[in-house]
């Protein structure tokens, strides 16, 4: 046995993964719509958007819901810099509530607003600048692409089995995404390439225990990891070629 919780017991307590992330789906809507109506711009990410992706595929929202069984905490989106002002009226429009100390703290960068029982985050860039810098397609409508939602979760320096499964979710979809650019992405950055790497090799992990335990969706779960074997080598051909000094190898972590 691996472990690992099945995938048909995380409805415990009656949580429901599917009815929250509608919920925050329908919000979202409202706010996209208003949004388009004022030539304005905002892109979903995180849980909710890899659901909005991959919501028609039942192992992938299994693999979601896996580690999040008191449901989603909340909704993320990308917000142009240009676009911020109007995005935070159109909250407050709606009935959003700002997490005061945050706007007066860092609201040109980050923000954080409340509604009922839902919270939204929101960051305000025009590339990701997490643990990692890059691109996305901002010609995307309403949520980020398969591409760039991995890039999201392999860009990040100490990921959770949570983040893990995520990418396993993402994976389910592997030929929606653009493997070659996520290839150039990663392969522009040494700190990125380790991080993307190591990230792969933890899903590669989990999955495999997870499929010692779920008979019914093997077949699905092995083509998750033959996907991640074979990204995971790509991007072995093109390991950065620099060689670094003891004392600098420390400062890859940072």
């Amino acid at each position: 046995m691996s472990g690992i919780t099945p995938f048909d017991v995380s409805q415990q307590k009656g949580i429901k993964f599917e009815s929250t992330s509608l919920e925050y789906l329908k919000l979202y809507e409202r706010i996209y719509s208003e949004l388009k109506k004022r030539d304005a711009k905002a892109l979903l990410y995180g849980s909710i958007g890899i659901f909005h992706r991959v919501g028609d595929n039942k192992e992938a929202v299994e693999l979601l819901k896996l580690y999040r069984k008191s449901g989603p905490q909340d909704v993320n989106v990308l917000v142009p810099t240009k676009y911020r002002d109007v995005f935070k009226e159109i909250l407050r429009e709606q009935g959003w509530t700002p997490y005061y100390h945050l706007e007066r703290l860092m609201g040109d960068i980050a923000g954080m607003f409340f509604y009922e029982s839902f919270v939204l985050k929101a960051y305000y860039m025009d590339r990701v600048k997490f643990n990692h810098e890059f691109v996305i397609n901002w010609n995307e409508e309403f949520s980020m692409n398969l591409t760039d939602l991995l890039l999201t979760k392999l860009q990040m320096h100490f990921p959770t089995d949570k983040d893990s499964a995520d990418i396993g979710a993402i994976l389910m979809k592997a030929n929606l995404i653009d493997i070659k650019r996520v290839i150039e992405q990663v392969s522009t950055d040494e700190g990125f390439w380790k991080d993307a790497t190591d990230n792969l090799s933890k899903v590669r992990s989990l999955v495999g225990r997870l499929e010692m335990d779920n008979v019914k969706t093997r077949d699905q779960l092995r083509q998750v990891i033959v996907t991640v074997t074979k990204l995971h080598g790509e991007l072995m051909k093109v390991a950065p070629n620099r060689q670094f000094k003891e004392d600098d190898k420390y400062w890859l972590d940072f």
